[in-house]
């Protein structure tokens, strides 16, 4: 299973369930919007994220870090997301125009593979996104709260 079918059908399954897709990066396109730090450096891009998915739905948004693999660096990523506001003015101004009063951060990887070292690293994210081989999508760890917020 490819990062590309993994996205697709994460953004597939989100847009049946009324979420508004604000930003989506094709994998290896470099299409999706860049997040620049808060603190600039010297380099134009450096320390900048693109996330493969951004979504919102009513006052919720969602962002997801996709791969077709159990990827610790990507888990470490959207940590950092959570935990910081390093990105915050960055993240703003792509969500201008929505009303948005809860931000999760989550990983969505290929389920029957990777499930297990995924939820041993759950705590690192809001929520896991399973993509099965015939492109159907879950919820891999039971939050309630993360539950009632994206389905």
């Amino acid at each position: 299973m490819t990062e590309e079918f993994v996205t697709k059908s994460i953004v597939s399954y989100l847009i049946e369930h009324g979420w508004e897709i604000i930003s989506f990066d094709f994998p290896q396109s470099g299409t999706g919007i860049m997040i620049h730090p808060n603190e600039s450096s010297n380099y134009k891009n450096r320390e900048s994220i693109i996330p493969d998915i951004v979504a919102v739905k009513e006052d919720r948004c969602l962002f997801f870090e996709n791969k077709d693999h159990f990827s610790m660096s990507d888990f470490l990523k959207i940590n950092s997301l959570r935990t910081s506001d390093k990105y915050s003015n960055g993240i703003s101004r792509l969500l201008e125009g929505h009303t948005v009063s809860l931000i999760l951060y989550g990983v969505g990887i290929p389920t029957e593979k990777f499930r297990g070292r995924a939820i041993k690293n759950a705590s690192l994210v809001d929520f896991l996104v399973g993509v099965k081989q015939d492109g159907n999508v879950s919820l891999l760890i039971n939050n309630s709260a993360c539950e009632e917020a994206i389905l």
